[in-house]
């Protein structure tokens, strides 16, 4: 177990706090390095209250390191140790420093009351309270300035010209052993899993090799590897010291929760973690954290085998400096190793979004032709769930083992989400491990389950560890009580790992992402510009209807004018005429009707269009009842039946034209009817939403292919006179209700066989409950 444990375990999980002193079997993944309570000795530690800089707490070599013992310094002010002029001084760095999240230098102070010598100090503030930390200034022995920072700047120029990442690491190992002197240094790479590898390595000749090893994640948890990223260093100079406590004033409350020293660089480490070490044969130990795009991909480790090795800070000011400046040359190493395929990666996303802009829709671009999901991407196949609809490509999970995955990963809230094994997480996925083991997924919206999913096969590969990472934990006696015992077997112990695929790329992932981004886009600009058409749409439906509205209304009078005309004249002077004469005027007649008739179905039809609706809740079962007793008083002559089939639901819509929709279906389905009895069935499918109202006739039917054609305006599909004449208007009318409402309308019929109109009046978020 490493020494480093999580900021945000718990801290008041218990009265007792798990700490490096009391960490065992029972309470090992709790344990909580940063409330140690202890310190290294190789500097000192004060702990103060602000403004007034009074001491609260205080190492106890103070005695030996400051000249003070810590039960004199405990509730003084820190001039008592430093005197005026370096308080004054420290007052005036505290102001213009900020100590939030950092450990800083603050300054060098000298000339104390009671120690001769130079100190340097450094600041942190954490929950409310100052931390100030003393080490000695050593300059002894040190090399030159100058030829300490030409070495660096030749370092840095070597690094940039590196080949690959992994001759740019073995520069990095090669120049930190020497900055540092230590015996041993490595890169160690961390893998998905929180599991290791040393992938470069620079030692002393003689010393055991450990390059190309892999260590469980149980060496370094994931506690750990967050605490790394705090501090650009973590220096231990004697594994085998004794912890230096921290002491409180006598009058402090024993219940008050340890001052955390997370950013401190002087922090007591894990009794495992040292255990850990001796184990190794390691007397001092030097790790800088190595980050790429902020996240911490693997540690730079020092190790010192044949004695303890203190880095004064002097010392320590070029190795933090270098180690920074290779996390920021990371990215650029990694993106040199895959440099060629990022290019064809962002060649194929450009051609993507180009096809995307001219395609019917992205699902079309996406998955058909030469250029597909498929065309860059290292992967085996690929799955497009849009809509609905699963469209797969290359060798694939079956269909529902995807849907399984889908539902799976739409758990994860993740909108970009990538592994390398699939079954070690989804445990499901141990039945297609053989070509999905690794899936990178992006999500298409923020809401449901449209997403793009690559799959990558299962890659068997032989993994050296140092030591078997499936070990049981040690359990020992130590001070009379249970403890772990840090592994002390590091023998090389070989596995053939199942279940993996190759890992993602960081350039692979930044394609998914931004290739999710092209779609998203794509997606919105279409809902642009199809709701702008669809308003352009009804703005020109509302001048239509208008226009047509002024136009029926206008055109009729000076109809009614010819008709009335040519009525009188068939009246007074039809006996005059001649045969031909009397033909030509009743067709004059005729004309006018049906002119008179399409005039007014025209009127109907814009008043649909142009008036707001009146929206109540009314009971259908009432307007269907209502509806077929009008027409029993229209057509009294019809042998007709009309069934209403329960139970009919209350709906929120406009009655006066939802009386309508039901007149003209009900009159339709009587009309074009050649049974004896024509029979009508009106009812509604109320396990869905919206309802679902039908009306279900015996009537003449329609063929297929004029499904679509008879709710277009005047289409007739028989002779004017057959089955009681009419303009044809009937359905356009009824459809344009229907629409109005936001519902639909469709209909099933063969010919001869009858015919069943459905349609909605609402969207589900409108309908109301069955009632009244």
């Amino acid at each position: 177990m490493s020494e480093a444990l999580s900021n945000n375990t718990a801290a008041n999980a218990g009265p007792a706090f798990v700490t490096a002193k009391n960490v065992d079997i029972s309470n090992c993944d709790l344990e909580q390095v940063h409330l140690v309570g202890a310190i290294q000795p190789h500097g000192a530690l004060l702990v103060l209250d602000e403004p007034d800089l009074r001491i609260v707490q205080a190492s106890a070599n103070t005695l030996d390191f400051l000249g003070v013992d810590s039960a004199l310094l405990l509730g003084q002010m820190i001039d008592s140790l430093l005197g005026d002029a370096n308080t004054a001084a420290l007052r005036t760095q505290l102001a213009g420093t900020d100590l939030a999240g950092i450990l800083a230098h603050l300054m060098i102070v000298g000339c104390l009351p009671h120690c001769a010598g130079r100190f340097h100090l450094f600041g942190n503030r954490s929950n409310g309270l100052l931390l100030l930390e003393f080490e000695r200034a050593d300059t002894l022995g040190q090399a030159p300035q100058s030829e300490l920072f030409s070495g660096l700047r030749d370092a840095l120029q070597q690094l940039q010209g590196a080949s690959s990442l992994r001759t740019f690491l073995q520069l990095a190992v090669d120049r930190m052993r020497t900055l540092t002197g230590f015996d041993r240094v490595m890169a160690y790479r961390f893998d998905e899993d929180g599991s290791g590898e040393v992938v470069a390595e620079a030692k002393l000749p003689g010393l055991e090799a450990y390059l190309g090893l892999h260590y469980p994640a149980s060496d370094i948890p994931a506690p750990a590897r967050r605490l790394f990223k705090l501090s650009p260093l973590r220096h231990l100079p004697d594994v085998d010291y004794v912890p230096v406590p921290l002491l409180r004033a006598p009058s402090a409350p024993t219940a008050e929760t340890p001052v955390d020293l997370s950013y401190s660089f002087l922090r007591s480490v894990s009794v495992m973690y040292t255990g850990y070490l001796r184990n190794m044969g390691v007397k001092a130990t030097l790790v800088a954290p190595l980050l790429s795009g902020g996240k911490l991909w693997g540690l730079l480790s020092c190790m010192h085998h044949g004695e303890p090795n203190y880095l004064p800070y002097e010392r320590r000011i070029p190795v933090e400096f270098f180690a920074q400046m290779l996390s920021m040359l990371m990215g650029d190493r990694e993106s040199l190793d895959h440099c060629a395929y990022r290019l064809r990666l962002d060649q194929v996303l450009g051609q993507l979004v180009g096809r995307m802009g001219r395609a019917e829709t992205f699902q079309e671009a996406l998955a058909v032709g030469e250029t597909n999901l498929l065309s860059a991407m290292d992967a085996s196949g690929a799955a497009l769930i849009a809509e609905g609809k699963l469209t797969v490509l290359g060798e694939t999970p079956a269909h529902a083992q995807i849907d399984l995955l889908a539902g799976w990963l739409a758990q994860q809230g993740a909108l970009v989400f990538s592994t390398h094994r699939l079954a070690h997480e989804f445990p499901a996925a141990a039945a297609f491990s053989t070509v999905a083991s690794g899936v990178l997924s992006i999500r298409l919206a923020r809401a449901g389950s449209d997403r793009v999913i690559w799959f990558r096969p299962e890659v068997l590969r032989d993994v050296d560890w140092a030591g078997d990472p499936n070990k049981p934990v040690e359990i020992g006696m130590e001070d009379h009580e249970i403890r772990l015992r840090p592994r002390n077997s590091f023998a090389l112990w070989k596995e053939t790992v199942h279940g993996q695929s190759r890992p993602w790329l960081n350039c692979e992932i930044d394609y998914a992402v931004s290739l999710r981004q092209a779609i998203i886009d794509v997606i919105v600009e279409r809902a642009r510009l199809l709701a702008r058409a669809n308003a352009e749409l009804e703005r020109s439906n509302l001048e239509l209807d208008s226009f047509a509205y002024a136009a029926s209304h206008d055109l009729k009078e000076p109809l009614r004018g010819i008709h009335n005309f040519a009525e009188f004249l068939h009246a007074e002077d039809g006996a005059r005429l001649t045969e031909r004469g009397r033909q030509r005027l009743g067709t004059i007649l005729r004309l006018s009707e049906r002119m008179d008739a399409m005039l007014e179905s025209l009127l109907k039809y814009s008043r649909v269009g142009r008036n707001e609706l009146d929206l109540q809740t009314q009971s259908s079962a009432a307007l269907v009842e209502q509806t077929v007793e009008l027409i029993r008083q229209v057509i009294p002559g019809q042998n007709f039946h009309v069934e209403v089939q329960p139970p009919l639901p209350a709906i929120c819509c406009d009655r006066v034209r939802v009386a309508m929709i039901f007149h003209n279906l009900i009159v339709n389905a009587i009309k074009y009817n050649d049974q004896p009895i024509k029979k009508v069935q009106v009812g509604c499918d109320t396990t869905v939403d919206p309802p679902v109202f039908f009306v279900r006739d015996n009537g003449i039917g329609i063929e297929p292919g004029y499904h679509q054609l008879i709710f277009q305006l005047f289409r007739r599909l028989h002779g004017r006179e057959e089955y009681g004449g009419g303009s044809g208007a009937g359905l356009t009318i009824v459809k344009k209700a229907i629409d109005r409402h936001g519902g639909s309308i469709w209909v099933e019929s063969l010919a001869g066989e009858g015919s069943t109109f459905y349609f909605t009046l609402a969207p589900a978020r409108d309908a109301v409950t069955e009632g009244l």
